[in-house]
């Protein structure tokens, strides 16, 4: 079985140029401007067809015709824990994987599993916005405690967090790789935290949905659980191939919890709540981990070019500024300073009304920032720019 990144594996990264019309696909990213002339930008898919095992595999298995409910194959199994292994270095238990119909869901999950009426659970800002609306706002209470700069690079306050520590506290939801910062967190890093949690007996609900995302090549996505061995069985880990392999619209992911306990009160919270995961989606999910390693190659290197893009673009653009990034495909560009210009009252409108459409900061939390996501053809990309560069020119000329 071979499923990771070798020297040497790759595709034709002319698959990634090109500019495929999404119009008339019900596409979520590009019917939010529906009939308006703006770029979107904001929500995490990919404008990149799929690898081409994932499109076979999906049509062999169309071809059966009948798609009632499916449960995970071993195969499925084996290609997850194959994938863990050789590209982290981590042993996983098959027993350990339960597969959900996504990251998001297992945020939820989690706050319904395992934390009681008043239970406070920590998030550290700014974070992806489920991670605000996961929990139950009626029985639960959301703290949050930034994350700082250190440098340029975003990272957990230690000291702060251990201050919101509570009796009440009962949990940890984290995201690494990091969004919308884009930091990929060490095992320093993992095990600090780890540590806070552990002299206060919280759970890690660790998101790692990007952990395949990792472009810049001088870091190395550790999985939570790998790097706090000693806390791994009051840690659950949610994966998904979604993002890596452009497939989030087919509904698929897995957490990994290795307690026995823990994994049963997870598995109980679904019942009647959640439904099974599609058949269609365990077939992409397998594709991607057992043949997807070649695109993914490709996918990481085009990225790292677009990114190389914006930063020498973005340099010449007065008033913003782009964030230090180590994974994904989601460009964090601090706004503060455009903000301030009499002209503008929401930066994130001021582009769309030129013609780009970004994700707001506010939404992550942090305000007067912008998110692009840069997971496009060049062409694309390259338009996105200019019409940045020409929207703060048209602020000199007013």
């Amino acid at each position: 079985m071979k499923d990771t990144i070798s020297a040497g594996d790759s595709v034709d990264s002319s698959i990634f140029s090109t500019v495929h019309s999404r119009s008339n696909t019900d596409s979520l990213k590009w019917d939010r401007y529906l009939g308006q002339d703006v770029i979107p930008m904001w929500v995490a898919d990919m404008d990149f067809q799929v690898a081409e095992p994932i499109q076979k595999a999906l049509e062999e298995r169309l071809a059966h015709s009948i798609y009632g409910y499916t449960v995970a194959p071993d195969s499925l199994r084996e290609a997850v824990i194959s994938h863990l292994q050789q590209e982290y270095q981590w042993q996983v238990q098959p027993e350990w994987l339960v597969f959900l119909p996504g990251v998001v869901t297992g945020l939820a999950l989690s706050c319904r599993a395992y934390c009681s009426d008043n239970a406070e659970i920590m998030v550290n800002p700014p974070i992806y916005h489920h991670f605000y609306d996961s929990h139950e706002n009626k029985r639960q209470q959301l703290v949050k405690v930034p994350l700082h700069k250190q440098g340029h690079r975003w990272t957990y306050d230690i000291a702060a967090m251990a201050k919101a520590c509570t009796p009440s506290m009962q949990m940890l939801m984290m995201c690494t790789p990091h969004n919308p910062t884009g930091t990929v967190f060490q095992e320093d890093e993992l095990q600090a935290v780890a540590a806070l949690c552990k002299a206060n007996n919280m759970l890690m609900i660790s998101d790692e949905i990007h952990c395949d995302l990792v472009i810049d090549r001088s870091v190395q996505h550790v999985p939570t659980a790998k790097a706090c061995p000693d806390y791994a069985d009051r840690i659950v880990t949610l994966m998904s191939g979604s993002k890596t392999w452009n497939i989030a619209g087919l509904n698929t992911s897995f957490a990994i919890i290795s307690d026995e306990s823990l994994r049963r009160q997870f598995m109980d919270a679904q019942q009647s709540l959640i439904p099974p995961v599609p058949p269609l989606a365990l077939v992409a999910t397998e594709a991607a981990y057992r043949h997807g390693g070649p695109w993914r190659k490709s996918l990481l290197d085009y990225l790292a070019g677009n990114f190389a893009r914006i930063e020498e673009m973005l340099d010449s653009i007065a008033g913003v500024k782009l964030e230090k990034l180590e994974a994904t495909y989601l460009a964090w560009i601090d706004a503060s300073e455009l903000s301030q210009h009499p002209d503008i009252e929401n930066v994130q409108t001021f582009f769309e009304q030129h013609g780009v459409g970004f994700s707001s900061g506010e939404q992550f939390g942090q305000p007067n920032y912008i998110r692009m996501n840069f997971a496009c053809p060049r062409d694309t990309l390259d338009k996105a720019l200019a019409r940045m560069q020409l929207a703060v020119d048209s602020l000199g000329s007013a």
